[in-house]
């Protein structure tokens, strides 16, 4: 015992303190020919070989000048066909929500197709779980599962009378809980709001009613969710899924492992399988570093997250336009006719940007509503030099995002993030139930951050929605919902552009362009090997696409059987 807490020290010293056998990739050499090889560079070039050396691409070209590189150690691959990518880049996603929630019972509608079997499912988590013991159960969406029935605390107390039971959206801004989990979380009626868009919904007796808004007032319920050895593991599965889509690097935004755990666990034979690049919430600011470190290829922290409003689906994004008075509105908890709420001061706001960017961090902030986006915008003009021409703050999902905001931001050279999948998964209802057919027409208008080299990106927010890089790049092409319906088409973009997005694009935002996102010379050898072209894939089969091998630094870590 004494030897493994000594073994288990001089690892985690060595994690903290970044050693070099922890951060180095064993040498391999490889040369790829035999199928396009899509570079992404500045002329979107396709290619027929391309050579890596200790883990970075040493030739990029013709297969006469790739080929110099053999020697009788490299392993010369045929793609026979297949394409070769950069590795996906993940802007905005959050590994450990996904890992805490993978432990929850799935209650989604990508699982199940009515309330029927949602409320199957329920009860026999309820069933197999002893008494006194949660129940936690992730999912819950009333527009994948369209006559799905929200079970309120009575209901609950009915259902599981001797066990704490949460229930979480899809979206992760809503939960429902019984009086059993807000007894076992110590919240009872002399308990604050957390504010902010954040609360306890009360009836007018003030009773509990169950309903829990944001993550804020969620934050007491989710405790054993977070219990450290099962974290761990399912932080490890997290990882994995994400590489098996072939994202070669993830940006965390916020609820975040401890840093020396998440690189710990990021360990396959005592190298990284997978590069993790955070973004700390304020209840992880004292793992904020003094001053920005870029040296670790592997592991880095790089800034700050900030929430300005919350989710179209619970009512808190911040919008000019009303909410509409809808069934699936009641369904939501969604005060008709109301516009959300923002969840920061514009004086906060303004300090935090610049006391954050003028130490050289990066600011992420959420902003989804029109109205959000405008005050951001404001809080952003205001708080950096007109001279400035930084890439230290990113809007994150910007779903109605006014277009008429993009110019000034693109000359303080912010970015922006979006939340696409929001089209294909919830689109039809946001146009006629949540924002109306209207604004939902004038959402995410990724083709003119284009336009404005703003160096735009394309992410999943899982657990939300599922991390795949295809699918992502479909919507953004042709943003069709999952009926047919198009939102936005004058915003649509290219495959080109699509693919940009997910590598070269993501690595801009994330600082890393000129070690990752494209296939050149003097780059990370972070690859991926697919069973088609996307180029020439029709586009709405690009999520037909499937990855079939992904290598980081030149070393496979997923290959498909």
């Amino acid at each position: 015992m004494r030897r493994f807490a000594a073994w288990l020290a001089v690892l985690v010293a060595l994690v903290i303190g970044g050693g070099w056998w922890l951060s180095r990739a064993p040498s391999s050499d490889l040369i790829f020919y035999g199928g396009p090889i899509l570079t992404v560079n500045e002329q979107n070039q396709v290619v027929e070989a391309l050579a890596v050396k200790d883990g970075m691409i040493v030739a990029v070209g013709d297969l006469d000048s790739v080929m110099i590189h053999r020697t009788a150690t490299t392993d010369v691959i045929d793609l026979q066909g297949r394409a070769l990518l950069p590795g996906f880049v993940a802007a905005h996603e959050h590994p450990t929500l996904t890992a805490v929630f993978s432990g929850a019972h799935d209650l989604s509608g990508f699982t199940h197709q009515n309330n029927e079997q949602v409320w199957a499912a329920l009860e026999k988590a309820v069933a197999e779980t002893a008494p006194g013991e949660w129940v936690y159960a992730g999912g819950l969406d009333a527009i994948l599962v369209p006559d799905l029935k929200v079970p309120m605390r009575e209901a609950l107390d009915q259902l599981a009378p001797d066990n704490p039971v949460l229930l979480i959206s899809q979206t992760l801004h809503s939960a429902w809980a019984n009086s059993r989990a807000f007894e076992a979380a110590g919240v009872d009626a002399e308990t604050p709001d957390p504010g902010l868009g954040s609360y306890y919904e009360r009836d007018p007796s003030g009773a509990f009613t169950g309903f829990i808004a944001e993550t804020r007032a969620m934050a007491p319920f989710v405790d054993g969710l977070r219990a450290p050895l099962g974290l761990v593991s399912r932080y490890g599965d997290t990882l994995d899924g994400y590489i098996s889509q072939g994202f070669t690097s993830v940006a965390s935004l916020g609820y975040n492992l401890p840093p020396w755990i998440a690189r710990l666990v990021a360990l396959r034979d005592f190298h990284p399988r997978i590069r993790q690049f955070f973004y700390l919430v304020d209840s992880e600011l004292k793992y904020l570093p003094e001053r920005p470190d870029h040296g670790d290829p592997y592991f880095r922290v790089l800034g700050v997250k900030l929430w300005h409003d919350g989710s179209p689906y619970t009512g808190s994004m911040l919008t000019s336009v009303p909410y509409l008075d809808s069934p699936l509105g009641k369904t939501l908890g969604i005060e008709p006719g109301s516009h959300g709420a923002g969840m920061i001061t514009q004086d906060e706001l303004v300090d935090r940007i610049q006391r954050y960017t003028g130490q050289g961090w990066q600011v992420a902030i959420h902003s989804q509503g029109d109205e959000s986006n405008r005050q951001v915008a404001q809080a952003i003009l205001k708080a950096l030099p007109a001279e400035s021409v930084t890439r230290q703050v990113r809007l994150e999902h910007s779903v109605m995002l006014p277009q008429d905001l993009l110019p000034a931001l693109a000359e303080r050279g912010v970015s922006a993030s979006f939340h696409i999948n929001h089209i294909l998964y919830y689109g039809d209802r946001l146009a006629d139930s949540i924002i109306g057919q209207r604004a939902a027409q004038q959402v995410l208008p990724v083709r003119r951050a284009f336009e404005l080299q703003m160096h735009p990106s394309l992410h999943a927010d899982s657990p939300m929605f599922p991390t795949e890089g295809f699918s992502l790049m479909q919507t953004a092409v042709t943003r069709q919902t999952s009926t047919g319906l198009v939102l936005n088409a004058a915003q649509a973009i290219d495959v080109r552009q699509a693919l940009r997005a997910m590598t070269i694009n993501a690595a801009w935002q994330l600082g890393i362009e000129q070690q990752a996102g494209s296939l050149e010379v003097g780059k990370w050898a972070d690859l991926v090997v697919v069973d088609k072209n996307p180029y020439a894939v029709n586009a709405e089969h690009l999520d037909d696409v499937k990855v079939l091998q992904v290598f980081v630094s030149g070393q496979q870590q997923f290959a498909r059987q």
